[in-house]
């Protein structure tokens, strides 16, 4: 399994873990560093995601597009284009050739663009049919 690392950890009575030395040392994980914190109550996991600014302005967006060739591609060009830092992503298709959907969670600290018209350039785009928007603090 290429890229993943192992190693078991301990919840002290304070509720905080250790992250081990050698996974700090490999991952570039400093003191002071922010964290992104992502729980899934159904699988009950936690993902850490190492934020690489404190001031990391971030959201999670839910696009809802049309299920056809490059649609993807150009709304993450444009996101690029506007200094979007995707975090994490997840794509799925709702409906084969129909309705296609994108979870982002994404720091825009770098974008230029108010967050309303932000949103507003992604509804302008022919093949969007929703999106949604939520900051994540």
């Amino acid at each position: 399994m290429g890229g993943e690392v192992y190693d078991f950890v301990i919840m002290d009575s304070k509720s905080r873990i250790t992250v081990p030395a050698k996974l700090r040392k490999i991952l570039g994980l400093a003191e002071g560093m922010k964290f992104l914190v992502i729980a899934d109550t159904e699988k009950k996991e936690i993902r850490l995601v190492p934020l690489a600014e404190l001031q990391a302005k971030v959201y999670k967006l839910r696009i809802v597009m049309a299920d056809t060739l490059g649609v993807l591609a150009k709304v993450a060009s444009f996101l690029a284009r506007e200094k979007v830092d995707l975090l994490i992503t997840e794509s799925r298709t709702i409906r084969r050739g129909k309705t296609a959907e994108w979870v982002i969670i994404a720091d825009l600290s770098l974008c230029k663009l108010g967050i309303s018209e932000l949103i507003g350039k992604i509804k302008k785009m022919k093949f969007i049919e929703e999106v949604e928007i939520m900051e994540i603090r």
